[in-house]
Formats: structure tokens, C-alpha cells, sequence
């Protein structure tokens, strides 16, 4: 009998020093990953060429990114109803939820979505299309006011109202899309006009959720998100030239869903397409210059793309929507090159 007991103590002692073994095992190669997933950002954010470089996690459902002069990343943590800052390297710095509004009570964001960044006032904009209004708070995150200034500032069709999806800044003005169009403040927060109606014709808009404008030639890009195209504006709110077909169905565009658009300070226009995810390049004329990425959860690959933003280093940024993550690629002279019978293709779509 006491044979018997001294087994199974010898038993239960065996058992517990194999669960403390592989505890230690599982510890080890927790901490190995952190440290070599670390050791590879700082690789990574050094280079040059053209690559991903690292991604920011522990996101729910990010819709926009924007970036500043000194590379600060905000992004709008939509299916937490945040607006989060990180430094270049991505270390979170705050959030913009520590405030007041105009009210005085604390500020809440509903649906975050675009947001642009003007460094020479220090202000940062925020659409929430559901809160049916812009939020303009300093960098450091104090509430300044809102767009409109008040709800009698602009005219709206009472079917359709106010919902801000994206917002771009000008050299002399302030453009916010919603649903029938876009809609144009000056740099003071002035309503000034509104181009567009509701509708796939030219001139029309559906949901158009994103916009870029180049400072340098005063062009306008505008997502055109359910009439599946991309609409190039003068300053003056003329079309330039369409990209894409307005059209129910989906293989007769060369865009399936584009969500948003970016200027990089080469000139280049960035597009993130959102269902076929991927990353669209084309010129300021529509031409067709590069595309990339891939559905997936690995890095370097997207699951519906949303807000996208370059800096002036040339680093892209994309809210990678359900990955829960914002991905930071090194644009370069060498990205992928696209077939001819591709821009072919894309030039055939060009309206103008």
C-alpha cells in the first residue's frame, strides 16, 4: 500500500514539474516573439525601399489615418468611437476623448472617419458621420469648435442631410464630403458652397467617402465610393476626369469599392480599393501607375482597406479595417509595375 502511495505522489511531482515546463516553455516564446516583433519594427522602420514595415494593433475596426509634419499617426478607432495619436514609431501618445465640448460636457466621438491635419494652425478635423458633424480640436487635443459652426450654416436636402465621411485641406479652403456631394468651408470654418447632388450622373455623388487635394496644383480626388470611381476636380469644383463606372455591376469598373484617397508629395494619388483589397496608384491625370496588396491577415496584406494617408517621408498609411491594425509601407521609385494590357485597360476607363 505504501508502495502504491509513493507512486502516485511520484506521479502528481512528475505531473506539476511537466506543467511548470511547458509554462516556461510557452513564457519563453511569448517573450521571444515580442522581442524579435520589436527588433523587426526597428529594422524595418529604417528602410528605404519599397516594403511593408510594421503594423499598430490592439484597433477595432479603423476607418481613417492621418499624419502631421513630424509623422505623429492619428487614427480614428471607429468600433471604439476614438480618435487615438502614436508617435512616428507607433507608441500610443493619448486620445482625443479627454475633453470638453462646446457644451462643456465631455467630448464623444459616435463614428470616427476622416481626419486631416493642418500644421500650420495646429488643428486636427475629425468627421463623424454619425454625430452628423466635423470635430476641429488643436494637437493637443483640445476641443476648438465644430463644421458647421451651426446647424443653420448650410443648406441641406432634408432627405439627405449632413454625414462626413472625408474631409481634405486646401490651400485656401476646407472640403467635407457626405452623401450628395461635397461641401466647402474656408480655412476660418466658413461654409462657403456645396458641389454635387445626389446620383451616379456627372456632377453626382453617392456616399463619396473620401477626399485629397493637392496644395501644389490645386487638384481635387474625390472616392466616389457607390458610383465605383474616382472624380478629379479643379479647385473650382470642375471635373478634371472620372476613373471608373458607375454601375451595379461590379466587373465593368476597374474599381470595386474605392474607399479613400491620398496625394503623396510626389503627386502621386493613392487609392485604397476597398473589396478587391488592394492599394491603387495613378497619376494626376488617372493613369494607372502601380497597385498592390492582396487579401489576408499576414503582413503586407489587407482585409478591407479604409483611411489611407502619406507623409512627407514617403510612408503610407492604411487603416486596414478588419484586421483591426494600421499597416505603415515605405512608398519608392520601385513599386510594382503594372501589365500593359492593366493600363490599358484603365485608360479606356478614363472619362473626361
Amino acid at each position: 500500500m505504501d508502495g502504491i502511495l509513493e507512486r502516485i505522489r511520484e506521479d502528481y511531482r512528475l505531473r506539476n514539474r511537466l506543467i511548470i515546463l511547458v509554462v516556461l516553455i510557452l513564457i519563453a516564446a511569448i517573450l521571444g516573439f515580442l522581442l524579435n516583433r520589436k527588433a523587426g519594427q526597428k529594422q524595418a522602420i529604417a528602410g528605404s525601399s519599397f516594403s511593408f514595415l510594421v503594423s499598430i494593433y490592439d484597433l477595432t475596426s479603423p476607418l481613417g489615418v492621418a499624419t502631421d509634419a513630424d509623422e505623429n499617426i492619428y487614427v480614428s478607432n471607429t468600433g471604439k468611437s476614438e480618435v487615438i495619436v502614436y508617435d512616428k514609431e507607433g507608441v500610443r501618445q493619448r486620445t482625443f476623448n479627454d475633453t470638453t465640448d462646446e457644451k462643456g460636457d465631455p467630448l464623444k466621438f459616435f463614428s470616427p472617419y476622416g481626419i486631416a491635419v493642418d500644421d500650420d494652425s495646429g488643428k486636427v478635423y475629425v468627421c463623424d458621420y454619425n454625430w452628423r458633424g466635423v470635430r476641429v480640436l488643436s494637437k493637443s487635443g483640445e476641443f476648438l469648435y465644430n463644421l458647421p459652426k451651426s446647424p443653420g450654416d448650410i443648406p441641406l436636402d432634408p432627405n439627405v442631410g449632413f454625414a462626413p465621411f472625408g474631409i481634405a485641406l486646401g490651400a485656401d479652403n476646407i472640403y467635407v464630403t457626405s452623401k450628395d456631394g461635397i461641401y466647402v468651408f474656408d480655412l476660418d470654418g466658413n461654409y462657403k458652397t456645396h458641389w454635387g447632388t445626389r446620383g451616379p450622373a456627372a456632377g453626382q455623388y453617392d456616399f463619396p467617402n473620401g477626399i485629397a487635394a493637392d496644395k501644389e496644383t490645386g487638384n481635387i480626388f474625390v472616392a466616389d465610393t457607390n458610383n465605383r470611381r474616382i472624380v478629379s476636380l479643379d479647385s473650382d469644383g470642375k471635373i478634371r476626369w472620372m476613373l471608373g463606372v458607375s454601375t451595379k455591376d461590379d466587373s465593368t469598373s476597374v474599381f470595386q469599392l474605392p474607399r479613400s484617397v491620398a496625394v503623396g508629395s510626389d503627386g502621386l494619388v493613392y487609392v485604397t480599393d476597398t473589396f478587391w483589397h488592394r492599394i491603387v496608384v495613378i497619376d494626376q491625370d488617372g493613369k494607372l501607375v502601380s497597385m498592390f496588396g492582396e487579401r489576408g491577415t499576414q503582413d503586407g496584406q489587407f482585409s478591407f482597406p479604409e483611411g489611407l494617408a502619406v507623409s512627407t517621408s514617403n510612408r503610407l498609411y492604411v487603416a486596414d479595417r478588419q484586421n483591426n491594425r494600421v499597416q505603415i509601407w515605405q512608398l519608392s521609385d520601385s513599386m510594382p509595375a503594372v501589365q500593359p494590357e492593366d493600363k490599358m485597360t484603365w485608360e479606356e476607363s478614363l472619362t473626361k
